[in-house]
């Protein structure tokens, strides 16, 4: 049973992780970038957020930036940065992985999920485009 640790995280191994059911929370574009000069032409990029929510409780939140790629003709959204979470994940023998092991592990987590398809969708209902 998960349960919230004095520290504020939920631990629990990566093969836990695997088995719960995340629903998606909230997910929005960045709408400030970096400033170009007038005088030449800029490399823009669409990014954004996106959150979920573990199904049962205590909820395990994990969220995520993102950038949308278009060059194989196709949008795709990518994953950047490491996750945010209230999550700890540990090695078999109940000790924490540690911040940083913990969200690089957590990102492969991520990855394996099947988020890019309703980001899009969440991204057109909130932003006014058709689907």
């Amino acid at each position: 049973m998960l349960t919230i640790s004095a520290d504020g995280y939920i631990r629990l191994t990566a093969a836990e992780f695997r088995t719960m059911n995340f629903s998606h929370l909230i997910s929005g574009l960045d709408e400030d970038g970096p400033p170009f000069p007038e005088e030449s032409a800029a490399s823009t990029a669409i990014s954004g957020y996106t959150e979920w929510l573990s199904d049962g409780e205590p909820k395990l939140s994990v969220g995520w930036d993102w950038v949308m790629d278009v060059s194989a003709g196709k949008v795709r959204f990518n994953r950047v940065g490491e996750p945010r979470s209230n999550c700890m994940l540990i090695d078999a023998e109940q000790r924490d992985l540690g911040y940083v092991a913990s969200n690089v592990a957590l990102g492969h987590l991520v990855d394996a999920l099947p988020w890019q398809e309703e980001v899009e969708r969440q991204i057109a209902v909130r932003y006014g485009q058709p689907s």
